[in-house]
């Protein structure tokens, strides 16, 4: 088995049983426990997991965004029908803003043949993949780099996105109630406020793995998007909050084998 294969398993096990010992993942991997422990060493230099005595655990971010690999890696078929519908939306020769979230970064690739496209973002990653369709005029927000998620914050951030008027906002969140939409940092908070006050469609791309959670830092309430893009019905609290709010909801159905 590759290495990278090899640790790709890792993470599986860990997202599947959230902490397992060097023995154990050898066992499974077949494996000597040098090799574990070196791949052990990687993952963690990458934000990707924590060691602890004699093994690991899963990164399970509170307070901090998750590394943009691990945020990448979750829910991912989820997000890849998420970005596609919320692709869908865009007509060509649009301006739009895009966050740095993976959410968003799944778009990417459906936004392919729209000619004209001005794609605005603040994350790093983002910004190469849209690059690499030479149809999209892609514009990179100033600022300081966040390591590990490789998404661009701070007062030059702000000043720069406030100064554009694109036709659409795309950005995802940490956490969707009843009462609003949330984020885990103060900086991501206000560069989603900034992009959804600057634009024309509000679109919240937003996996039905974050109904109900709450994170720290409000984004805005439900009436500050006019559309929510996920993969499932959200509870009913939250579908009629949508609705007393004025929010369109778009399920992305899961395509038959």
């Amino acid at each position: 088995m590759l290495t990278l294969e090899r640790q790709e398993e890792i993470l599986s096990i860990l997202r599947q049983k959230k902490s397992a010992t060097v023995a154990e993942l050898s066992q499974m991997l077949y494996a000597s426990g040098s090799t574990i422990r070196r791949d052990l060493a990687s993952l963690e230099n990458e934000g990707l997991i924590r060691r602890s005595h004699g093994g690991a655990v899963l990164f399970e971010s509170s307070g901090d965004e998750a590394s943009a690999r691990v945020r990448e890696q979750q829910n991912r078929r989820e997000k890849k029908r998420i970005g596609e519908l919320g692709a869908g939306l865009v007509v060509p020769s649009s301006s739009l803003f895009l966050d740095s979230s993976s959410t968003a970064g799944a778009m990417i690739p459906s936004l392919s043949g729209k000619a004209g496209l001005t794609a605005i973002t603040n994350g790093l990653r983002n910004a190469l993949l849209l690059a690499e369709d030479p149809e999209i005029r892609v514009v990179i927000a100033c600022g300081t780099v966040r390591p590990n998620t490789g998404s661009l914050y701070g007062a030059d951030t702000l000043d720069y996105l406030s100064r554009l008027r694109p036709d659409y906002c795309f950005i995802s969140c940490g956490g969707l109630t009843e009462t609003g939409i949330t984020e885990s940092t103060l900086e991501q908070g206000a560069i989603k406020r900034q992009m959804l006050a600057c634009s024309g469609r509000k679109v919240l791309l937003c996996d039905s793995s974050k109904f109900g959670a709450v994170c720290l830092y409000e984004i805005c309430p439900l009436s500050g998007i006019d559309t929510l893009v996920t993969d499932a019905p959200p509870p009913v609290p939250i579908a009629e909050a949508l609705k007393t709010a004025g929010v369109k909801v778009l399920l992305a159905a899961e395509k038959e084998a």
